[in-house]
């Protein structure tokens, strides 16, 4: 990360990272989405609905399968378990390599520091049949508002403070465009510098239904297939009203100091193919430890219980249907 691009950040709050992805990587990455796509519509079609705990856990609530893209790890799905929510590392290939890709990984660890986490993943489609809406969320110094989906009330985790020539982030996004994002069609948005305000966005800035409606202090930012764009969660931001012709397919995935979490769920590193050492390493649960052998090891430990724990129920679900 060079200096101009450390001021950038600095000063806007995001960066954009052109041809972060190889076309290769771009392809691998449609084709599996396309996949999986595919068998939710099958899915959907044999059973239209399956029933979610909602973000707070209060209630449940029926949504469509087709919602279920990857995971932000909040909600958990009738075939998940605590700690292993659906995931886009479980459709393997180049989604593997975005946990630590060379291209983007020198910026996160300016960024986080060493030992940073992946904390959760989920995928973004929006075309003109869902076009969504665009909800400012975020504010830096706790000035998201109490009212906010990124403010006080969320623990104190999306944080961006710089002291002593270091960056300090807590929760920091990157966006992989799978698609080209044309200037006025739609993507990502953000008002640069609210990362360091201390004063929350006025309410009536904070939702726009339409493109017309939009404040003149966003930016909007165009991209093509490829490009990631690299933001803290301090910053308010959100997603443009799409008018584009095609669609907008964003992957996300998010980071953490080793310290911090943002996400109640975390990986389960024995349900994913082809891991790398290092790539193990940042899914580990938070602690003030990061990874190292002991940590690893009570970890580890963990995870064997939980593998025991779903064989024993195996067993208890297969006697019950031959006594049934």
């Amino acid at each position: 990360m060079n200096q101009q691009e450390q001021y950038l950040f600095d000063l806007n709050g995001y960066l954009i990272v052109r041809n972060a992805l190889t076309p290769e990587q771009v392809t691998d990455l449609s084709g599996r989405l396309e996949q999986q796509r595919d068998e939710r519509r099958e899915a959907i079609s044999k059973d239209p609905v399956e029933e979610v705990k909602d973000r707070k856990g209060r209630k449940t609530r029926k949504v469509g399968i087709e919602h279920h893209l990857g995971s932000d790890r909040t909600i958990l799905g009738a075939s998940g378990t605590a700690w292993s929510s659906p995931s886009m590392l479980e459709w393997g290939g180049s989604y593997i390599d975005l946990i630590d890709l060379p291209t983007i990984a020198p910026y996160l660890e300016t960024l986080l520091g060493k030992n940073y986490r992946l904390d959760h993943d989920y995928i973004n489609i929006i075309n003109h049949e869902k076009p969504g809406q665009l909800f400012l969320h975020g504010g830096g110094q706790g000035a998201g508002g109490a009212t906010d989906l990124v403010g006080p009330t969320d623990g104190g985790q999306c944080y961006y403070r710089y002291s002593n020539g270091r960056f300090f982030n807590g929760l920091v996004a990157v966006a992989f465009e799978l698609s080209d994002v044309k200037p006025g069609e739609g993507g990502f948005a953000c008002v640069p510098g609210s990362h360091k305000v201390n004063v929350e966005l006025p309410q009536e800035w904070k939702l726009s239904k339409t493109q017309d409606d939009i404040p003149e202090c966003v930016d909007r930012v165009a991209v093509n297939a490829g490009d990631a764009i690299i933001f803290t969660e301090a910053c308010a931001h959100g997603t443009v009203p799409w008018q584009g012709a095609g669609e907008r397919r964003t992957v996300f995935y998010k980071y953490c100091p080793h310290a911090v979490a943002w996400s109640p769920g975390y990986y389960n590193e024995d349900h994913y193919d082809g891991l790398t050492e290092s790539q193990r390493a940042m899914l580990m649960p938070p602690s003030a430890f990061g990874p190292n052998e002991h940590t690893t090891s009570l970890w580890k430990q963990a995870r064997e219980e939980q593998a025991e724990l779903k064989s024993l129920r195996e067993e208890v679900e297969s006697l019950r249907q031959q006594i049934s």
